[in-house]
């Protein structure tokens, strides 16, 4: 019986990936995509500075709410490492007077631009006023067989029980990264590290919007391992009382690639300690457990209060941060470094009314 259920979920997400083919072509598919209504492309990485240690996110949004409106929201981290300290910006912009759009070569909202250079290079600039943070980073890899689609063609299914929800999924890891910071007036040469890329699309043409429901929950990390591995993992929840379902993908060190998407085979869950926020008293839970096959790898928070709250632009409250990674594959020890996301931990509403 559960080959027959397996072969029918298969089956299904085959029908749906054939039905939404797109065949993605660099530098090309690196900007938005008119035709679907909801999509961001954002960057996280973990470097080596003339300040010590730095994490930081640079989120791109795009929301088409009709025909005739876009918006464009975009958030900036950074998290001080040694000194525990976590800074964020967001703006939010519309294409009147060129204040946001998108090209071949670039996207851009406000204070803040993308510059895609080439189907290998990236420019990043976040400049916004009135605020103590920026970053100035350029960004690269050596080949485009280092770009990571998340499944065939790129189709990336969110969940076996309700198959309408997915996405297009590709991540860039391990993103050679050059540049500069500023913090409080400071300017940060950055020394080593690297940067992972995560773009996303969906919900083409009429089609009801559901990945950007307030209702939908997420857990996510990326992880680069010292043995050359690279690893994406995800919770889904349709709504805040469902059970997670569980996706991941390994790319191994010879470059061969392995999706899980099949029940039981990702195990992505918390620990019972709880953090518990200063500034909305949301309780998320930072350490992790992953479970894949012969990979079983610990995932910890470098500092707690990584927590963004976004209700100047997309309405929403979460936590992403740098973490770091420890465990086994195939009995060797690895360890790593990565970034962590947890969305929909309470009903955001009440916060929304204080």
């Amino acid at each position: 019986m559960k080959t027959l259920i397996f072969v029918a979920i298969f089956w299904y997400f085959s029908l749906i990936a054939n039905s939404q083919t797109t065949n993605l072509s660099f530098p090309k598919d690196h900007s938005f995509h008119p035709d679907y209504n909801l999509e961001w492309c954002y960057f996280v990485g973990n470097l080596q500075t003339t300040l010590g240690e730095l994490g930081y996110e640079l989120s791109f949004f795009r929301a088409r709410l009709n025909e005739s409106i876009e918006v464009f929201p975009v958030h900036f981290a950074i998290s001080e490492i040694s000194k525990k300290k976590h800074y964020t910006a967001q703006g939010i912009e519309r294409k009147y007077g060129g204040l946001a759009g998108y090209s071949s070569q670039k996207i851009w909202s406000g204070d803040y631009s993308l510059e895609i250079l080439s189907s290998k290079e990236f420019h990043i600039q976040a400049k916004p006023r009135k605020q103590q943070i920026a970053l100035n980073l350029y960004l690269s890899i050596s080949s485009e067989k280092k770009i990571l689609l998340q499944g065939k063609d790129g189709f990336s299914p969110k969940s076996y029980r309700y198959p309408e929800y997915y996405s297009f999924y590709y991540s860039i890891p391990r993103m050679q990264t050059k540049g500069f910071f500023v913090i409080e007036g400071k300017k940060i040469e950055v020394l080593d590290g690297t940067s992972w890329m995560d773009h996303e699309w969906s919900e083409k043409g009429n089609q009801k919007s559901r990945l950007s429901s307030s209702e939908n929950a997420w857990d996510w990390v990326c992880l680069n391992l010292n043995d050359g591995s690279e690893i994406m993992a995800f919770n889904f929840r349709k709504s805040k009382k469902d059970s997670s379902e569980s996706f991941a993908t390994w790319r191994k060190p010879n470059g061969e690639i392995l999706y899980f998407r099949e029940p039981s085979l990702v195990s992505f869950v918390p620990k019972t300690k709880l953090w518990k926020s200063p500034n909305t008293s949301i309780s998320y839970p930072l350490e992790w457990n992953l479970r894949i096959q012969e990979i079983s790898i610990e995932i910890s928070p470098k500092i707690e209060n990584q927590e963004f709250i976004a209700l100047e632009t997309t309405g929403n409250i979460y936590w992403e941060g740098a973490v770091s990674a420890r465990g086994k594959i195939f009995n060797q020890e690895i360890i790593g470094n990565g970034y962590l996301e947890l969305k929909g931990y309470e009903n955001q509403s009440k916060i929304l009314k204080k």
